[in-house]
């Protein structure tokens, strides 16, 4: 059996960088993993969308999620896996393409949160606001550039140069700076040819997980074993902080997750395995009368059709 290094607690060391050993293929040890699954009184699943549950397209708003991911997701959630959906989007966003109702929410790198009961949350007050909307009024003359993009948030500010020329790239990071040397109590936060502008650097993936899961323990019992899947340089926080099953997906160097898988096609084979798992729980507290938690998700999770795009 392949062997997964853990900490003194019993979970897998936190690391604060890029791991020094190299991370393992999660499916190729999956019997490893699967059997802490076994043991685990619940299971919580919180993954990134863009480059993770779906490719990475050159145009954002092309981005759609297969029904086949979609299924298994609401599959998880209905035999009482925790999920919850994480994004630089902003949280009507990506509701909307994954078109699951009942479920977490996490957008905007952690500035809003999306409960299963339809409530919203905001965390970022009226002053970090404010400055966001100066920083983007100095940034408008970017929408006229092409290649570039521009995407007020709300609470951060965000230029995607993925399409625009290298010359165009040069005007975006200097205007950027130049914002910056203006309001230096913003963050600068880089992900996948996207640069973003935060109001500041102690809202993040992480911390919204961490609300997330004090919400869930409030709620349940017993031990969680908690899954985070990630594709950018935007979750390596949550990599280096969280002690569960951490999932650099599409690169397996330079990362501190502890696992890695190389596409979104391998997500879709981790999700239908997790799900073999969950299902079979399910069936479990069924029959042996258990506390109903499966049954109570069922009730609550549906399609979400008329956000779907």
């Amino acid at each position: 059996m392949v062997k997964i290094t853990k900490s003194r607690k019993g979970g897998p060391a936190r690391s604060s960088g890029p791991t020094a050993d190299k991370p393992q293929h999660l499916l190729r040890v999956w019997e490893a993993v699967a059997q802490r699954v076994r043991q685990a009184d619940r299971i919580v699943l919180f993954t990134d969308f863009d480059g993770t549950l779906t490719p990475i397209r050159r145009m954002p708003g092309a981005v759609c999620l297969s029904a086949a991911v979609r299924e298994l997701l609401a599959k998880m959630a209905r035999n009482g896996i925790t999920v919850g959906v994480v994004s630089g989007r902003r949280v009507r966003d990506v509701r909307a393409r994954v078109g699951l109702s009942g479920i977490w929410y996490i957008g905007v790198h952690g500035y809003e949160i999306y409960y299963p009961d339809n409530r919203t949350e905001l965390f970022a007050h009226a002053d970090h606001r404010r400055q966001i909307q100066l920083a983007t009024r100095q940034l408008i003359q970017l929408r006229k550039v092409p290649g570039l993009s521009l995407d007020d948030k709300e609470a951060t500010v965000a230029v995607h140069y993925r399409r625009a020329s290298s010359q165009n790239r040069h005007l975006a990071w200097t205007t950027i700076q130049s914002v910056l040397a203006k309001y230096p109590n913003l963050h600068l936060l880089s992900g996948k040819k996207v640069w973003e502008l935060l109001p500041d650097s102690r809202t993040s993936k992480w911390t919204a997980i961490q609300f997330v899961l004090r919400s869930e323990r409030s709620r349940y019992r017993g031990h969680s074993l908690v899954f985070y899947l990630g594709d950018d340089t935007t979750d390596e926080r949550v990599f280096e902080k969280m002690r569960g099953i951490t999932v650099a997906v599409g690169k397996h160097q330079r990362t501190a997750a502890r696992f890695f898988l190389y596409s979104p096609a391998e997500v879709r084979r981790f999700l239908q395995k997790l799900g073999d798992f969950a299902t079979a729980k399910s069936l479990g507290r069924s029959a042996t009368g258990g506390n109903g938690e499966g049954r109570l998700s069922r009730m609550k999770v549906t399609l979400d059709s008329a956000r779907m795009k």
